[in-house]
This record gives structure tokens, C-alpha cells and sequence, in this order.
């Protein structure tokens, strides 16, 4: 039976969806694999709305940023970072980005990679008619209860298999992750890429939010 690595290694279009809590190690685990699979790390990755890329990861990663689905190159791995930050839940309802993109997805063998923190905060459109991988981090029990229905039990079972993984294997809980679609179910990675650290976990700290909550923020009349 085919492994998770090698299925995901293998894939030119679709979604992969990192989901766990905040520093659950969602962003290692998304370059961990983006470093690993060989067809992976030979296409050109294109970040979503994302400052300093060429600052934080190594030349042979081939790295991009883009404002732009326009300027997105055919055989990019798309890396969404926190993707409600850009497409939150009820975005269907205003516009049809998604759609639109997720339907040329196979013909511009576009790869997506998102890091959720909550399913039921990003645009659901993600995950009808496409090709899905879930890929399993930690999560509080209360988050839980806030989950989508369809990724609770899955989300209650990727904590049990973690902590009996990383029991077993005598490995930090962060490099195990919990993928239902697959036999092992469990991705075990014996360390991040040489060249991850804490800049690469914290990506985002230079991420300027919109202009609305920057003046809230300052107790400005809106």
C-alpha cells in the first residue's frame, strides 16, 4: 500500500490541510514534507500574501510570493499560511475566488498546501470536489467542540494516535502527525529541515493586517 509521503510526493493537483492548534508545529510539518519529497521540492512554490520569503527558506526550494492568483506559475505548490486569514468561512457568500481557482487547479497542476487552525474558519470550498489530504496536528478539547462535524472524531483520534506515537518512537509529539486517508495513518518525522527555526515558525510577524482593525487598534473612529 501506497504511504502518505509517496502519495502526497506523487500529487499535482489538490489540498493538502495542515489543521491543528496555534505552534502545534503545522509549518514544520508543511516544509518538512516540502523538503522530503523529491517532486515536491523541484516545483516552484508560490506564497500566499507572504512577506520575506526569499529571507526564509534555502534558493533550491524556489520560492515565491504573490498578491495575485494571475501571477501564480502552472506547476506551483501554493502555500497558504493561516488560510482564513485570506479566505475565511463565510467568503462564498461574497465572492467566487475559490471556486474559480480550485476549478483550474488540475489544469494549471496547482498543489495546495493550507495551515488551519480551525476548519470551520476557512471557506469550506477548499474541501468539496478536490483531492484532500487532512493532515493531523493537536488540538485542545474545546477547540474540538468547535469543529466542522466531519473533522471531530478525526481530530479526537489524531491526539490519541500522536502521544501513542511519539510514546512509542520516543519522539517530540510535534513530528507526529495523524493522516486517516492512509495505513500507517501516523507520519513520523525524525526532525524539521536543517534550515527551520524560529523564523520560519513565526512567518507571519510581519504581516500587516488590514487598515480597518490597524485603527481600531488606535481607538480611531472607524
Amino acid at each position: 500500500m501506497i504511504s502518505s509521503i509517496e502519495y502526497i510526493n506523487d500529487m499535482r493537483y489538490g489540498v493538502n490541510a495542515i489543521l491543528g492548534d496555534g505552534k502545534t508545529f503545522k509549518s514544520g510539518t508543511l516544509y518538512s514534507i516540502l523538503d522530503i519529497c523529491p517532486k515536491l521540492r523541484e516545483r516552484p512554490k508560490a506564497f500566499w500574501k507572504f512577506p520575506n520569503v526569499r529571507k526564509l527558506f534555502p534558493d533550491y526550494l524556489n520560492c515565491y510570493s504573490v498578491d495575485y492568483f494571475d501571477d501564480i506559475k502552472n506547476g506551483s505548490i501554493v502555500v497558504i499560511e493561516d488560510a482564513n486569514r485570506v479566505f475565511p468561512s463565510r467568503a462564498s457568500s461574497r465572492s467566487f475566488d475559490i471556486q474559480e481557482i480550485l476549478g483550474l487547479s488540475s489544469h494549471k497542476d496547482w498543489l495546495f498546501f493550507l495551515t488551519l487552525q480551525s476548519g470551520s474558519n476557512v471557506d469550506q470550498a477548499f474541501f468539496r470536489d478536490q483531492d484532500v489530504n487532512m493532515i493531523y496536528k493537536k488540538k485542545n478539547p474545546v477547540a474540538i467542540q468547535f469543529e466542522r462535524p466531519e473533522f471531530q472524531s478525526d481530530c479526537v483520534q489524531a491526539n490519541m494516535v500522536i502521544d501513542k506515537y511519539s510514546r512509542i518512537y520516543k519522539v517530540n509529539p510535534l513530528y507526529v502527525s495523524y493522516l486517516p486517508r492512509f495505513d500507517p495513518s501516523a507520519l513520523i518525522l525524525d526532525s524539521p529541515p536543517s534550515w527551520y527555526g524560529y523564523a520560519q515558525s513565526h512567518a507571519l510577524s510581519d504581516y500587516v493586517v488590514g487598515d480597518s482593525l490597524r485603527s481600531k487598534s488606535k481607538g480611531e473612529v472607524v
